[in-house]
């Protein structure tokens, strides 16, 4: 008989990408009875892609944050483990202590780099060449669980926070169905973190969005990657406000749009979205301009 499982979160793994039900999908691949989706709220605008992926199959789905509430579900299904992908609400130690298996948390770092909300834009936003995941043990601490598994993801100048987002939930969804079993059996290797060398994300607002061109030309594009979608990259550009969706950086400028940054180099504007317009590219922008 198929092991049960609770489901927490919309794996939403960063914020202003389209997320995707890779883990989700996996588990339901790998024959698991997921016999409940808990996600802390609903979508404003329209439902969450995990929703309506549980809702095809047939699986339950509560809306809820109370831990009270939560207990009542897990007293209802009798899971022997919960497995969790950005449910962005704190898990009480008592709740864990409901699965007799515990509750196994898929975090897009190399724990313990990089606990917190925001790891895959911090990645971007540091330029770093390497992230990765980690299929960790849900623990009081925030991300400060035993790891069960970890794997190394490359990032590219052409990776970009949607292309890694993917990268890393099917990485994740890979190294979850590997450590399951041992989980389920009570026959993990893990490893515990150095929480000495822990480092800490920060959430991420609206008053970033605005391109500071006293800034080096490669901070902003490290900031045009991260900040895709939310809190998105802004300036100014012949007279209209515009949001920067793609650039490179260059000794000169290429045309009258590019920006010249705090550093002399120049942000190469590729592609915009001008206020009250659609996306398009850096000549579609120009012609409109002319």
């Amino acid at each position: 008989m198929a092991a049960k499982i609770i489901y927490f979160g919309n794996e939403q793994l960063a914020q202003g990408i389209k997320p995707k039900t890779p883990i989700f999908d996996a588990l339901v691949e790998a024959g698991y009875d997921i016999c409940a989706l808990i996600l802390p709220n609903a979508h404003t605008r329209q439902p969450f892609a995990i929703a309506k992926r549980a809702e095809k199959l047939g699986i339950p789905i509560y809306y809820t944050k109370n831990n009270a509430e939560i207990n009542e579900i897990i007293a209802k299904y009798q899971p022997e483990i919960g497995v969790l992908s950005a449910f962005g609400k704190i898990i009480k130690d008592e709740t864990i202590a409901a699965f007799p298996r515990g509750i196994l948390n898929i975090h897009p770092s190399l724990l313990p780099k990089y606990r917190g909300t925001t790891p895959i834009e911090s990645a971007l936003l540091n330029n770093d060449k390497e992230t990765g995941v980690s299929v960790m043990r849900l623990a009081h601490d925030m991300d400060a669980g035993n790891i069960l598994a970890q794997e190394s993801v490359q990032i590219t100048p052409e990776t970009t926070k949607q292309s890694l987002y993917e990268s890393l939930a099917t990485t994740g969804a890979k190294l979850l169905i590997t450590a399951l079993p041992d989980a389920l059996a009570g026959k993990t290797n893990e490893k515990t973190q150095d929480d000495s060398a822990a480092t800490f994300t920060k959430p991420l607002d609206k008053s970033m969005s605005q391109l500071d061109l006293a800034k080096p030309a490669q901070t902003l594009w490290n900031e045009i990657r991260a900040f895709a979608g939310f809190p998105k990259s802004k300036t100014t550009i012949l007279n209209t406000p515009c949001t920067i969706t793609e650039a490179h950086i260059a000794d000169k400028a290429e045309t009258a749009i590019d920006l010249r940054c705090g550093d002399g180099k120049y942000l190469i504007i590729d592609r915009l979205i001008p206020e009250n317009s659609k996306p398009m590219d850096a000549k579609s922008f120009l012609n409109g301009h002319k």
